[in-house]
Order: C-alpha cells, then structure tokens, then sequence
C-alpha cells in the first residue's frame, strides 16, 4: 500500500516487512550511457587509434588492395596471412607470393546449385525451383539448366 508521501507500507505476512516504510525514488528507467553510437569504438572519449603498422605497410609499398584489408581485419591479421601464405610452397614461388583467387560470384553459383539439389531431394519440381529461386535469389535460371543440374548430382 502507497500512503500520501509515496511510501509503500508493507503488509503483514510480506517479504521485508520488517523494514518498515520503503521510500520510492523518482526517475529511473531508459538506457544505460555507456554503449552509445559515438563511443561505442571510443574509450574515455578518445579516438580510435590507427595502428601505425599500417604506415610502414605503405611506405614500403604494400598494395592499397591489402592495406584496406589491414584497415578492416586488423594489421595482425594480414601479417599472419602472409606468413602464412609466404610458407606455403604452392603460393610462395621465386621470392613471391602469389595468390589467384577464383571470383567470389563462383562460390555464389556453387551455394546455388546445393541449394538446388537440396530442394530437388526434397522433391521438389523444376517449375517450382525456377518460381523459388526468383522469388528468394533474384536469379532466372532457365528449367534445362535446372534438369542438368539435377542429373549431374
């Protein structure tokens, strides 16, 4: 029970009665201030700090392609990469590494295609893959292209 002064008066027989007239504070509630937009990568209001790694990277001539990816894996990560890479025989060739990579588009087909085969497995038709794979994929894929796939897997 809440009397005129905002006091709770707890009733007999009730968890912490023995403590008499609770007073109720004012306020309360929303969010936390610790986690906003504007200091969520910032620690006590300061910048974040660029790793100055990424500097020597540029200067001694690294590609803008893998300095990007330092600027957003982390310089610790490319630099274990390349070790990486510098150590594998297939890549590292002649001083070198070279790496080729396949287009990402062609790892995009080959999800596709198990996707396929999976609604195929499920029993589903041609007409009915064609109609799912617009609908979910944007993709027009044409029935026979469909038919070949089913009977390549």
């Amino acid at each position: 029970m809440e009397n005129a002064g905002g006091c709770v008066s707890p009733g007999v027989g009730r968890v912490g009665a023995r403590h008499g007239c609770i007073g109720l504070s004012g306020g309360g509630g929303g969010y936390l201030n610790i986690c906003t937009g504007s200091n969520f990568e910032e620690k006590n209001g300061a910048a974040k700090k660029i790793d100055p790694r990424l500097d020597e990277l540029r200067e001694m001539g690294m590609q803008r392609f893998w300095l990007s990816a330092a600027e957003r894996f982390g310089v610790d990560w490319l630099l274990e990469f390349w070790r990486m890479a510098d150590a594998d025989i297939d890549v590292s060739q002649n001083g070198m590494v070279s790496m080729a990579f396949r287009p990402y588009r062609s790892y995009m087909r080959y999800q596709r295609n198990r996707y396929i085969e999976e609604l195929v497995n499920r029993g589903i038709g041609p007409d009915e893959i064609r109609t799912l794979l617009r609908q979910q994929l944007g993709e027009e894929i044409s029935k026979r292209h469909i038919l070949r796939l089913v009977q390549k897997g």
